[in-house]
């Protein structure tokens, strides 16, 4: 792992309140991980960005027909 200033031994813990609840999340981090919480959540967010453009090329494509051609001189049902 590359050389970083978060701590490996006591997670990071953040609390949200929502209305009258209290979220407590703790973040613990590997100290024997292969790539930095930078690099994990870019990946993270490049691979979510990708895998949505497949996704709507995938949708848009199962949505798109192809209009029937006509002959010259003649005209479609209405």
């Amino acid at each position: 792992m590359k050389d970083n200033n978060y701590p490996t031994t006591e997670p990071i813990t953040i609390r949200k309140r929502i209305g009258s609840t209290i979220y407590e999340v703790n973040t613990y981090f590997n100290p024997e991980a292969k790539e930095t919480v930078e690099e994990k959540l870019l990946r993270i967010i490049k691979n979510d960005l990708t895998n949505g453009f497949n996704r709507a090329i995938l949708n848009m494509s199962q949505t798109v027909r192809v209009a029937k051609p006509v002959k010259a001189g003649e005209r479609g049902s209405a």
